[in-house]
């Protein structure tokens, strides 16, 4: 039997394929605004059915019935509950704003939504954030019992730096990691690779070289969806090289060429940095299954 599953802000469908790499047939429902993410999705994608805007999505219990942007869906109880909810104000970046930035107040409609379906397992993923913020997540997910926080790092499913939270009640151990994936950037890209190129982000190198390098660096630094030209590089023949979007997409472990229907060079690096990093979602996910048949 499929597991009916409700992504929002589903981005290019990282959930829907690590389900599929583990087997897990589910009926799909994606709520999800960005034209270019969709355009991968559906065509990876062609049976998921899309919601349109996460704002207009409502759960009516009594009727077990999605009301959207593109319908009325009869979907029954809801399995699995995922998202990753816009980030910018709980980010170093958006300086710590937390709830005050408009997008990351988006994080109240999964909230919401989570109360409406009442979702046998859930997860949601964020950046690393304060204290204060973290807690508070905590508590809105504390609705659904059994849920707890995982902060990993992806460098420990593939040669990337991608500190990232994770809230759920599925099965997990965080210890218990496979992988197939690259875990050094040598392997990744091969015997020229020399080190990484990184971006300094102080203003006191405002009049000196922006880049540092760390020769030999293990770890590419995390993926963002507007660094492409900047700290995503490395270092060949003593030179600043640009990753290429296949490099990228490994780093996220999606399959090589996945976002090519995103279009351009700068949409599928938007795409591949607003992703998650499907291995370790395909692990948290794997505590969907026992003995070989999803867990009853």
């Amino acid at each position: 039997m499929a597991l009916t599953v409700l992504s929002l802000f589903d981005g290019i469908s990282c959930g829907r394929l690590a389900l599929d790499r583990l087997g897990i047939k589910c009926k799909y429902y994606a709520s999800e605004v960005d034209k270019y993410a969709l355009q991968v999705s559906k065509e990876h994608w062609s049976d998921t059915i899309h919601l349109g805007d996460v704002q207009n999505v409502r759960y009516v219990r009594h009727t077990k019935q999605l009301v959207c942007d593109t319908g009325v869906y009869d979907v029954g109880d809801i399995d699995l509950l995922i998202g990753g909810s816009p980030c910018q104000g709980f980010s170093a970046s958006g300086q710590h704003t937390n709830f005050e930035h408009r997008e990351s107040q988006l994080i109240y409609e999964f909230e919401r939504i989570r109360n409406e379906c009442r979702p046998r397992y859930l997860l949601l993923e964020n950046v690393s954030m304060n204290a204060e913020a973290r807690e508070l997540i905590s508590s809105m997910m504390s609705g659904t019992p059994n849920v707890k926080l995982y902060d990993l790092n992806s460098d420990r499913w593939v040669c990337q730096h991608r500190r990232r939270l994770y809230w759920t009640n599925i099965p997990f151990n965080p210890d218990d990691v496979h992988t197939t994936h690259p875990l050094h950037l040598k392997e990744l890209i091969g015997d020229e690779y020399e080190g990484v190129c990184m971006l300094k982000h102080s203003s006191k190198w405002k009049n000196e070289e922006k880049y540092k390098i760390v020769p030999n660096r293990r770890m590419a630094c995390t993926i963002t969806k507007t660094t492409y030209f900047k700290n995503h590089a490395w270092m060949k023949d003593g030179k600043r090289t640009n990753y290429t979007i296949e490099h990228l997409e490994r780093l996220q472990t999606l399959p090589v060429g996945y976002t090519i229907p995103a279009g351009s060079k700068t949409q599928r690096a938007f795409c591949i940095g607003n992703g998650w990093t499907v291995a370790v979602v395909e692990d948290i996910f794997s505590g969907l299954i026992c003995n070989g048949s999803k867990l009853s």
